[in-house]
């Protein structure tokens, strides 16, 4: 077999119900100059290498960790550890496609300026059934290769825009010290920024991994799992909120540093306002929307000068054929 052009790395720590169909999935890649390291952190017993023992793979390989580094220094030291040119980090209650590794090296190849290529994705429940039969998480539309810099501005204002478990890491394009502790929990959404200030991001407009969607994920602590993904809490809001700013914060004085605070700011605003607005379907009834309005304005005082806090208020008064009426009179009145 040649020498590997990819690690699929899966961390893990004390979660085995989805680890055999994860080892599976990374094993039946129709790439096959790959190899598939399970990173196991410190998980007390012999769970993990049990699994890992089924299966009866020259290509796999079971690295146990003495001390546990948390899930952060786990990601961390996996990534940094891999010897080969490209590397993939799965989750762990993730599954990926055949065709995963073998469509984001593509990606990679066709775009030597790309520091990551990543693809949509499949949402499934903790039984496997599909919820979205394809996601993405861009908030506008992508095109294959996108620019570093257009990157960062968008996800400034949407949030993550990669889903991990899709994305096929450039080896050489990995920033300084991997993934940062000081950006716990958001600490993906943190290095892709990190990474877009010098290179640029491909994307494959294709369903490539399943993406587990359940209780006892790590992104479930922090948000509201409902049936098309999470709704995150708005403690985890104000903690990306501040990885925004502080990406911001690095780079010098002047316009482009300006404008990436002006949309951190406002994507907050929006962001709380969406909140509001989840929490009160399907009913949006008048009294709690108001009510959940007028407490994040509380915590949160720019959100009165957001415009659609005030839609979002408006909508609760006149309902959505009210709202649709009105709209039909504006378009009517500037024809």
């Amino acid at each position: 077999m040649p020498d590997p052009r990819v690690t699929v790395c899966i961390p893990t720590y004390r979660r085995t119900r989805w680890l055999a169909g994860t080892i599976e999935s990374a094993l039946g890649q129709t790439f096959r100059e790959l190899v598939v390291e399970v990173h196991d952190d410190a998980t007390p017993g012999d769970a993990v290498a049990e699994v890992v023992a089924g299966f009866d793979a020259p290509r796999l390989r079971l690295i146990r960790h003495e001390a546990n580094a948390g899930i952060v220094g786990n990601f961390t030291r996996s990534l940094l550890g891999a010897q080969t040119e490209y590397v993939l980090q799965l989750g762990d209650d993730d599954e990926a496609g055949p065709r995963l590794v073998e469509a984001t090296v593509a990606a990679l190849d066709a775009h030597p300026s790309a520091g990551v290529a990543h693809s949509r994705f499949e949402l499934i429940d903790s039984g496997g059934q599909t919820l979205v039969a394809e996601q993405d998480w861009l908030g506008t539309p992508s095109p294959a290769l996108e620019a570093g810099m257009a990157f960062v501005e968008k996800s400034t204002l949407h949030g993550c825009r990669i889903c991990s478990s899709t994305a096929l890491i450039r080896r050489a394009a990995v920033p300084e010290g991997g993934f940062l502790q000081e950006d716990f929990p958001p600490f993906d959404f943190a290095f892709w920024l990190r990474m877009a200030e010098r290179w640029d991001v491909a994307f494959v407009a294709e369903p490539l991994c399943r993406y587990r969607i359940h209780e006892e994920s790590h992104t479930s602590a922090l948000s509201d799992v409902t049936r098309t993904g999470y709704l995150q809490d708005e403690q985890t809001l104000r903690e990306v909120h501040a990885v925004k700013r502080r990406h911001a914060a690095t780079l010098p004085a002047g316009p482009r540093r300006t404008e990436l605070e002006r949309l951190a700011d406002r994507a907050l605003r929006r962001d709380l306002v969406g909140r509001v607005r989840e929490r009160t379907l399907p009913d949006r009834q008048f009294k709690a929307t108001a009510a959940g309005l007028a407490g994040a304005a509380r915590r949160q005082p720019s959100l009165l000068r957001e415009p659609t806090a005030w839609a979002l208020l408006a909508g609760s008064v006149l309902g959505p054929r009210g709202v649709a009426r009105l709209r039909g009179r504006s378009a009517e009145g500037g024809a």
